[in-house]
């Protein structure tokens, strides 16, 4: 079972690629120190 407003994201462009790039954006808004980073590696 997945969310409903998820899957908008999984049927189009790759999902991991948007949440990889939205950390980054945080990471400049919040501090990289703040934003702690879920990912295995470079997606």
């Amino acid at each position: 079972m997945i969310a409903k407003k998820m899957v908008k994201f999984v049927e189009g462009s790759s999902v991991t690629r948007a949440m990889f790039e939205e950390g980054k954006k945080m990471a400049v808004e919040f501090g990289a120190e703040n934003v702690y980073d879920f990912s295995l590696g470079n997606p």
